[in-house]
């Protein structure tokens, strides 16, 4: 499929995959007369979070979002009933921001069963299929995700601080396969558990991202492994990434307008325009810019992007797999499954048993390996652990195709953190540039976009007074 026939068939995923709606999706202002404030380009959870912040000190906002709903990289989709996070799901008590929203708000979470599966299916880098005890095979993989991560409390002693130490700058521009294919005396099961699993939290191949980069997922959590997998994989929301966002909008009560993409923003004296890709014209005394790395480009800025930025925007990110949901037929219990790098999946796992059937949730390093809304293909794919399984259902959204994310969540590649993340966070006049892609702690997490959105406020409070 080609980005045109993506956004000709209105970015939906499949027939019966629509976004569940938000608070803000009916609502349509006209005004372009309206004198605003502060205009926020983009709805997803750091736009949001930035106009709840914003109104809260008297500013009169406006979110303009591109796409017919809110959400930016997160999605809930109602799938025959049921919330199903397309893009974003999982939370961790280790992330500050998105789990002070969930205390407040009072949202319940639940939890993925595979991510305490102890029966776990390796496709072997041999292409053997091996059955493990996840219990028996831990204090091993535990040590060899040790040695693979390194002294993380020198590497980074600050992992919500990027520019904390400089010790960072020495470990930059080394890849994921390299740290790996460095370490000696690690067992050929324990290298391709390694290898499945940065390329799955990496959701490229492991030569395309920088080691540092798990070496931050490691640190955030705790410094360890069971932390960082059930940060990454245990707990998401019981009604979807969208009941937190139906919160963020039903305390701020922003100003929304919905499939409105930007096509130019120009800095004017003491005022900002927007013009809209309709032709409309906007005028505000501050924006906030919450554009993915990998969109910045596709805006024409006046006065030009930084070229650290422009150049970022260019390289991109690394994170570019996929994300499948799959129905297999019968009950085939808690089960989780791994396969190295240059596979169609590199993970795979149990999300619910229901009506007799097993549902999964897996992830991929290239959607030119798996089309996730092709049955035969994802049925392959599943046949790398499950060899008799049938395939009933399967879907996802391929975010690469999406004109206003043009890949997964934020994964650096090698030298982007020294070379471009300390430009990316600084505005221009009055433009602030915020997103989840350059956030200080969980880069690429909701937690990374609310704490970028809570920053562009401050920042507009600089600004605006």
């Amino acid at each position: 499929m080609t980005r045109r026939q993506f956004v000709g068939a209105a970015a939906l995923t499949t027939a019966s995959a629509l976004p569940i709606a938000t608070a803000a999706d009916q609502v349509v202002h006209a005004g372009s007369a309206e004198a605003y404030d502060i205009i926020i380009i983009g709805g997803g959870f750091c736009g949001i979070t930035a106009a709840r912040e914003c109104r809260h000190m008297g500013h009169h906002v406006l979110v303009l979002e591109a796409r017919n709903r809110l959400g930016g990289r997160t999605f809930t989709a109602d799938i025959d009933g049921r919330p199903v996070d397309l893009g974003g799901a999982w939370v961790h008590w280790s992330q500050p921001y998105v789990w002070t929203e969930i205390r407040r708000s009072g949202l319940r979470l639940q939890e993925t069963i595979s991510a305490t599966a102890d029966r776990l299916i390796l496709h072997s880098s041999r292409h053997d299929i091996v059955t493990l005890s996840s219990s028996k095979i831990g204090a091993g993989l535990e040590r060899a995700f040790a040695e693979y991560m390194g002294d993380t409390r020198t590497e980074l002693p600050l992992p919500h601080d990027p520019f904390g130490s400089e010790a960072f700058r020495k470990l930059d521009g080394i890849t994921s396969a390299e740290r790996l294919a460095s370490l000696k005396g690690i067992s050929a099961l324990h290298r391709d558990l390694l290898d499945a699993s940065m390329a799955g939290q990496g959701h490229n191949y492991t030569d395309q991202f920088a080691w540092l980069e798990m070496v931050r997922w490691y640190c955030l959590p705790g410094h360890n492994m069971y932390d960082m997998d059930d940060m990454s994989s245990r707990f998401h929301f019981r009604d979807g990434t969208v009941s937190l966002l139906n919160a963020l909008l039903a305390e701020g009560k922003p100003d929304v307008r919905l499939g409105t993409p930007v096509r130019r923003v120009i800095e004017d004296g003491d005022r900002v325009r927007i013009v809209t890709r309709g032709g409309e014209e906007l005028t505000a005394r501050a924006v906030i810019s919450t554009v993915p790395l990998n969109v910045l480009k596709d805006i024409e800025w006046q006065p030009p992007l930084a070229a650290a930025k422009l150049q970022a925007s260019r390289e991109t990110h690394a994170g570019h797999g996929t994300k499948v949901h799959v129905l297999i037929e019968g009950d085939y219990g808690n089960i989780a499954c791994a396969a190295p790098s240059r596979n169609p999946l590199n993970a795979l796992g149990t999300e619910d048993i229901f009506e007799g059937n097993t549902y999964l949730i897996g992830f991929g390093p290239d959607p030119e390996l798996l089309d996730v809304n092709d049955i035969e293909s994802v049925q392959k794919a599943v046949h790398l652990f499950l060899p008799d399984a049938k395939v009933i259902k399967a879907f996802g959204y391929q975010w690469t195709l999406d004109p206003y994310a043009k890949g997964t969540w934020c994964t650096l590649r090698p030298y982007m953190w020294s070379r471009y993340l300390r430009e990316l966070q600084q505005p221009s006049a009055r433009i602030i540039f915020a997103s989840a892609d350059w956030a200080n702690g969980y880069r690429g997490f909701i937690d990374g976009a609310i704490e970028q959105g809570l920053e562009a406020a401050r920042q507009a409070k600089v600004f605006l007074g």
